[in-house]
């Protein structure tokens, strides 16, 4: 459709003006023309009143002057035919002010008229306003509506609102259908129990008697019965709305599934309980096996002894070494069997204390005096925690089986210098054992902590392959991790944690 293009208001108030003239000239030809009796200059009052659907408040006092000229030329033209005594001259003096009584009306009238259009805008832009803005709060609430519904029936959990005195179900979500099996018209105005199971109807009542009383549910675990028997674990929350006096208007029931979570939980417990049951079967093993074994390698022992004290002379070199060879061999045996029991004791016996640490390296430094000396061992130990929660003679052993390490591991002609550090952590304090010997390639750091595990054959270095184990198990018991950072001939930093 072709738009019209609409007459100027100029060229419209020039036509309305025109007219207002035309009638005006119309009612002065007539006022001429008839009897000077007749007061018709008060019919100028018609032009008055058109004037006012002029623009402009002052537009009826120029056609009021107008209209007061045309009447006194009309006057001034009939005066030569008025006798004496005519009524003529207080005609046009009331025709003149009628007209300013008019002139005075509509100024006034059309005054006020803007003054009320001000109003009616300024309310039209109120409204205008106050509508745009509640378009807009309407677009966004169907926006939010939109998204709850979307998000309340494709939630993961199930959504029901349920009816606050009868707790039947007033409206659910798919989720709540497809779990359950039910469709929405088996569920919707059926009771709550409906969809749980007879074993949970106790705990459930209890729950709906927390709702009453406080207005919510938190993590209550009951059981579902789906519409073909089958069992679903869940956790039951509810929420409320409440209007200004505190009353509840609106309940949600949301019932999250942890069938899954059960399952896995109760394979961990049974998991737990059999490993349980395993590392006792072999703590018993080991004690056994350690203990049955010792008493064969003393007797190994004392008939090797025997022989060395009564035929000693009388075997051949052979013979001798043999001997020799039988008695090393018993006697690593045994300390093997020892590390094995003193392994399987770790935190079995001894309870959690207070642990003082410098104390700890000190005895240390004075057991161990003599192997200090013989090394020319330097050990420092600076800003170290005056106290620790843990078992006090495993603290003891694992301090003790590193010094040792870091002596027994040291470089050719080169003194042993250890360093012992401990900062704190978010959870605890870390230990760090550093020395300058002959180090640990990268491919071997993560072996050394195992049981039996040996970088070096005996006759390099001394060892039953069990220290770092016990380490290592030490520190589990206390909660912590223990690892090694080293090169080959830059030295090693033993690094440990102790959960405070």
């Amino acid at each position: 459709m072709t738009n019209q293009k609409s007459t100027p208001a100029y060229i419209k108030d020039g036509i309305l003006f025109t007219i207002a003239i035309f009638i005006a000239l119309v009612i002065y030809a007539i006022d001429v023309n008839v009897s000077p009796s007749i007061g018709i200059g008060s019919i100028y009052c018609l032009v008055i009143l058109y004037s006012w659907i002029f623009p402009g408040k002052n537009i009826s006092i120029y056609i009021g002057v107008l209209c007061t000229i045309l009447i006194i030329m009309a006057m001034v033209k009939k005066s030569e035919s008025i006798s004496q005594g005519s009524l003529e001259g207080l005609n046009t003096f009331i025709a003149i002010i009628v007209v300013w009584i008019c002139v005075t009306l509509v100024s006034a009238a059309k005054s006020g008229f803007a003054g009320m259009e001000k109003v009616l805008e300024s309310l039209e832009d109120k409204v205008r306003q106050r509508t745009k803005a509640l378009t807009k709060s309407r677009k966004e609430l169907e926006v939010s509506e939109k998204v709850y519904r979307y998000l309340y029936e494709n939630s993961n959990e199930m959504h029901a609102s349920v009816h606050l005195e009868e707790f039947h179900i007033l409206r659910c979500n798919d989720t709540l259908c497809k779990k359950t099996g039910y469709s929405k018209e088996e569920l919707l105005h059926k009771p709550i129990e409906i969809i749980h199971h007879p074993n949970s109807k106790q705990k459930l009542n209890a729950s709906l008697k927390i709702f009453k009383e406080k207005g919510f549910v938190k993590n209550a675990e009951l059981k579902l019965k789906t519409k073909s028997g089958k069992d679903i674990e869940v956790i039951l929350n509810v929420t409320s709305a409440k209007n200004d006096k505190g009353e509840i208007t609106d309940s949600r029931f949301s019932w999250t599934d942890i069938t899954e979570l059960k399952r896995i939980e109760n394979e961990r417990i049974a998991y737990a309980e059999q490993l349980e049951i395993k590392n006792k079967e072999l703590e018993q093993f080991v004690f056994i096996a350690s203990h049955d074994l010792q008493e064969p390698l003393r007797t190994v022992t004392s008939f090797s002894e025997l022989l060395v004290e009564e035929y000693h002379e009388k075997f051949d070199k052979t013979g001798k070494d043999s001997l020799n060879f039988i008695i090393h061999s018993t006697a690593r045996m045994r300390t093997l069997v020892k590390g094995l029991l003193d392994y399987g004791r770790i935190g079995k016996d001894s309870v959690m204390m207070k642990v003082d640490i410098s104390e700890i390296i000190n005895d240390l430094k004075k057991d161990l005096s003599l192997k200090i000396a013989e090394t020319n061992t330097t050990i420092e130990n600076n800003n170290l925690p005056d106290f620790v929660m843990g078992h006090k003679s495993e603290l003891r052993q694992l301090f003790q089986n590193l010094i040792l390490n870091s002596i027994k591991f040291c470089k050719p002609e080169t003194d042993p210098k250890i360093k012992i550090t401990a900062v704190k952590e978010n959870r605890g304090l870390l230990f760090c054992i550093e020395d300058n010997g002959i180090g640990i390639s990268e491919k071997h750091q993560n072996k050394i902590f195992k049981i039996f595990k040996r970088l070096h054959t005996n006759s390099e270095y001394e060892g039953t392959g069990i220290g770092l184990a016990h380490c290592y198990k030490i520190v589990d018991i206390h909660g912590g991790k223990i690892w090694v950072e080293s090169e080959l001939g830059k030295g090693s930093k033993f690094y440990f944690t102790i959960i405070t």
